[in-house]
C-alpha cells in the first residue's frame, strides 16, 4: 500500500498492453515499455503511478500537461513557440 505497483514482464494490463521491459522509475512512478495489442502491436511507454494518496495531485498535474500537448502537437505555430526553450 502506497508503494510501487508490482508489474511483471509479459503481464497484460487492461486487456491491451503487454509489458516488455522496464524503462525507468522515479519518486512517483515506474515507466514500462509495452506493446499495444489494439494498434498493430505498436510500442508505447506506460507510466504506473504509486498508490499513495499524496501522489494523486502529481498524477493529475501530469495528465493536464499531457492533455495540452495532445491538443497542440500538430499545430506548427505551437511547436515553433517551443523552440525558444532549446
Amino acid at each position: 500500500m502506497g508503494g510501487y505497483h508490482p508489474v511483471h514482464l509479459g503481464e497484460v494490463l487492461i486487456g491491451r498492453y503487454v509489458i516488455v521491459q522496464k524503462l525507468g522509475w522515479g519518486q512517483f512512478s515506474t515507466v514500462w515499455l509495452a506493446k499495444d495489442m489494439h494498434h498493430d502491436n505498436t510500442y508505447v511507454a506506460l507510466k504506473v503511478q504509486k498508490s499513495a494518496p499524496s501522489y494523486k495531485v502529481a498524477a493529475y498535474d501530469e495528465v493536464e500537461i499531457l492533455d495540452v500537448i495532445a491538443k497542440h502537437i500538430h499545430n506548427p505555430e505551437w511547436l515553433k513557440s517551443l523552440d525558444k526553450y532549446h
